[in-house]
Order: C-alpha cells, then sequence, then structure tokens
C-alpha cells in the first residue's frame, strides 16, 4: 500500500485510524489466525538489545516524489522504506529500478546516522517487475514456474480476461493486474498509483503486479531466499538491516472467510481466481506453499541476524499496526502487563509479556496545533511494557511518522519533530519489572529514572534521577 506521511485533520484522522485498526484487526483474525502455526515463531532479533529509547523509534517512511530526507530518517531506531519511495524517480527509469533506488536510500541513510537501522521492502505474493531481481526471471523462459499464469483459452468466451494480458504493445501469459502500478496518465485515469511520463518501461513484460506460484517447490523458495531476499539490493547489502514482507494468501477452505477483498491474493483484483482458472483447491494449495515459503525466509532472516516486522506480535500477514493506549484501555493494559496486577510481568498469564517479546508500540496523532497530545502518558506506558526489543512510532496502521513529505487537510507540507521524551533522555536501564503499587497506578524503576502512569487520572510522570 502506499504511504505519504500525510497528516488529515483530527476528526478525519481518528475516523480514519479507527477504520485502519478495524481492518488490521479483520485481516489479521480472519487471514491470520487459522493458520498463524505455519509462520516462523515471534522472536527477538539477534542483534544486541538497547534501552536508549531514541534508538527504540520506528517509522515506516515514504516520499513518492524523490529520496528522503536521510537526516530526518536516520534519527529513528529503525526507518523502513516502503516500495513506493521515490517512485516519482524509479517509475521513469528505463527499465524501472525500485530495487536499485531502495538500496541507494539505504546507503543514503546510513551515511547520515552509522547507528540507524534501515529496512525495505519485499513482497512474497505479488512478483513485482520494477524490482530488477524479479523482472529477470520474469523475461527468463527457464524460470516460467516460478509464476501463475493467466487461464488458457480466456475467462470470457471471447478470450479476453478482467485484467488485459497485453499493455503497450508487450503481452504476458503470466496473470498480472494493475491495481497498484506506475501508468502513463490518460483522461480516464488521470492520477496513477505512480505516473510514468512517457510508456512505462518494465522490460519485456507489461507492467503490473505478478504472482509467484508458491507450489513449485524448494527452487522458487531456494531463489525467494539466496536471492531476492538477501541477494545484494536486500539483505545482502551492507545498510540493509531488515524487510517489511508485504501481503498474504487467504483460502476459504483453510480460512473460512476471505475479505482482501476475495479469497486468493490480497490487494488484487477480486476476479484473478477466475481469470487464472484456479479451483478452491489451487488456492488452497498455494496459501499453503506461501505459508511454508514464509516460514523459510523469516527464519532464514533471524538465523542470519537480520529482522522483519512479522516477527513481532500482532504483525503477521503484511500487518504494521502498533499497541495503543488510551484512557479507557489504560488500567486493562498495564494490569495485564505489570507484577501486582496479575499480568505477565511478572505472572506468567496468557497475556502477551512484552517485556520480553518484542512490542510495537504507538502514539496517538493528534493535528497541526497538538500534533502528539498524549506522549507523555503513551511514553511512560511504553517505558512500563518493553523489554529489551521494543519500538514506538506513530500510532496509524503503517506508522508513518509525518515527515513532511504529505499535506495536511489544507494542503501544506506538515512535518512532527521528534518529542524531547523520545530524543536524547536517557532513562537508563530498567532495574525492575512493571509494578501496580495501587489501583489504577503502575511503576517502574530505571537506572536514571522513575516511570509511573497513573491511569485514573491519566497521567504519566518521566522522572529523570
Amino acid at each position: 500500500s502506499d504511504r505519504d506521511g500525510s497528516l488529515l485533520p483530527p476528526t478525519t484522522l481518528e475516523r480514519t485510524m479507527a477504520l485502519a485498526a478495524a481492518v488490521a484487526v479483520a485481516a489479521f483474525v480472519l487471514a491470520a489466525l487459522p493458520f498463524i502455526h505455519a509462520f516462523a515463531p515471534y522472536q527477538n532479533p539477534r542483534w544486541s538489545p538497547t534501552w536508549d529509547i531514541q534508538r527504540s523509534t520506528l517509522t515506516m517512511a515514504c516520499n513518492s516524489s524523490g529520496f528522503y530526507d536521510a537526516t530526518f530518517a536516520g534519527q529513528f531506531g529503525i526507518v523502513s522504506f516502503d516500495w513506493s519511495n521515490a517512485k516519482a524517480m524509479w517509475a521513469n527509469a528505463r527499465p524501472m529500478n525500485d530495487e536499485e533506488l531502495m538500496a541507494e536510500q539505504a546507503a543514503k541513510t546510513r551515511a547520515a546516522d552509522p547507528d540507524a537501522r534501515v529496512f525495505v521492502y519485499r513482497n512474497l505474493v505479488k512478483a513485482l517487475p520494477w524490482l530488477t531481481s524479479v523482472r529477470e526471471k520474469l523475461e527468463d523462459p527457464a524460470y516460467a514456474g516460478f509464476f501463475l499464469r493467466f487461464k488458457p483459452g480466456g475467462a470470457f468466451p471471447n478470450g479476453t480476461y478482467h485484467v488485459p494480458a497485453c499493455t503497450d504493445g508487450k503481452c504476458s501469459p503470466f496473470y498480472h493486474d494493475q491495481e497498484q502500478t506506475p501508468e502513463h496518465p490518460t483522461p480516464a485515469d488521470p492520477h496513477p498509483d505512480g505516473a510514468c511520463t512517457a510508456q512505462c518501461d518494465c522490460g519485456h513484460v507489461p507492467c503490473g503486479e505478478y504472482l509467484f506460484d508458491h507450489r513449485n517447490g524448494t527452487q522458487l523458495a531456494d531463489w525467494l531466499v539466496e536471492e531476492y531476499v538477501f541477494g545484494p539490493l536486500g539483505l545482502g547489502h551492507p545498510d540493509i538491516d531488515g524487510l517489511f514482507i508485504d501481503d498474504f494468501w487467504c483460502s476459504r477452505l483453510i480460512n473460512g472467510t476471505c475479505t482482501d477483498p476475495v479469497q486468493g491474493p490480497s490487494e488484487v483484483n477480486a476476479h484473478s481466481q477466475a481469470d487464472m482458472g484456479l479451483s478452491d483447491e489451487d488456492v488452497r494449495d498455494i496459501t499453503e506453499g506461501w505459508l511454508r515459503n514464509t516460514a523459510r525466509v523469516q527464519q532464514a532472516i533471524v538465523d542470519r541476524h537480520k529482522y522483519t516486522w512479522s516477527l513481532i506480535p500482532g504483525q503477521a500477514n503484511a500487518n504494521a499496526s502498533p499497541v495503543r493506549i488510551s484512557r479507557s484501555t489504560c488500567s486493562s493494559i498495564l494490569t495485564a502487563q505489570c507484577a501486582g496486577g496479575g499480568g505477565g510481568g511478572g505472572g506468567g498469564q496468557d497475556a502477551m509479556s512484552y517485556d520480553k517479546a518484542p512490542l510495537l508500540f504507538g502514539l496517538t496523532m493528534g493535528n497541526s496545533t497538538h500534533p502528539l497530545p498524549d506522549v507523555r502518558e503513551e511514553v511512560a506506558a511504553f517505558q512500563l511494557m518493553r523489554g529489551p526489543y521494543a519500538w514506538i512510532g506513530a500510532g496509524v496502521w503503517g506508522m508513518t511518522w509525518p515527515a513532511g513529505v504529505g499535506f495536511d487537510a489544507h494542503h501544506k507540507r506538515y512535518a512532527v519533530p521528534l518529542p524531547p521524551q523520545m530524543k536524547g533522555v536517557d532513562y537508563g536501564e530498567p532495574l525492575e519489572a512493571c509494578r501496580q503499587t495501587a489501583p489504577g497506578l503502575f511503576e517502574r524503576h530505571f537506572s536514571k529514572a522513575h516511570i509511573s502512569l497513573d491511569c485514573t487520572s491519566y497521567a504519566g510522570k518521566l522522572t529523570l534521577l
């Protein structure tokens, strides 16, 4: 999905966040839970932990008009660059070179701050030809088995499909749609998802979203791990530390209900199953193959001391939705986490214990006058809950920090600096787990600070010692 860092008016923002949260939860519940066991288990990265709160910040970064400001990006502990970053540049390259520009953006960011950890984008569902490593395989007949095909003879009696098999004089037998595809603007579609000033160039194949056939077996799985993920423009690059892995397969025979948009690959034309001539059993088999390959990729990533969002609880199936806290949920969430409250902080209860598991935590995003209205309380909650592997950022789906590359409701560029509670401040290391010391009052001592949050009055304290 595209992410441009825009900030909407508060009422629209809240509605958007609520909708995004509902969509994310629905996707996770309906698509992930029936087969979550097939993914690699949730686990921390194998790099050294940090309690430095600025090094514990995270953002999904995207500037579609060009490179993202590397200095701004480098101040985050993890900055994860979306596929749409620098789209105006790579969509007009001949041929498109998104993969190269993500690696170049990573190098720029690492040069600006050698301590920043940089992630880039990969997709194990869609085979995107604007990534050079994928395009080369689409063009090579030796790898035809890697990709799903259009149904021979068409989906309609006249031999056509719901999506075009040919574009700009180029045709492909491999299924592809144009749902999120750069195109040359036309009167019918003046604002495509990436504008090519001339004819779009994806090499010898039409531009579009192709699909990996995960029934292929070990040849596809080996290539995904060794070349696509760990190649020189991926995790084999010295300036790239991790990945955001996008999209998922959903099968009615496995999941029961599929809603993104229907059974099959997520965020792909709703008629893709008919256009490929796939039976429900085919979709099931591809879904199971995708699960196996995803688990193999995830485990290879962590075994080789890299990381991916999907190894964090709640982030399976291309999710990017942080844990959030509010006045109404403060007590219940912290009770589940803190010693003395029957929670995971010391009681070993069923609740996810974030003092051990990796945590993504989101701040409430406000408006241009009050961009972070509850930052003190939310930083306090984060410090109370967190373990050695935890990240805090914007409390919206995608966790894109407003960085001045998008626009607010008045079409003005808008940027929010990291607040003083998260930048250049040293709380030290925890001396204890979070404790509930009175009804609704949660505390935790650090070596350089005392952190507390009173959920009754919703008042946080970050007292430096």
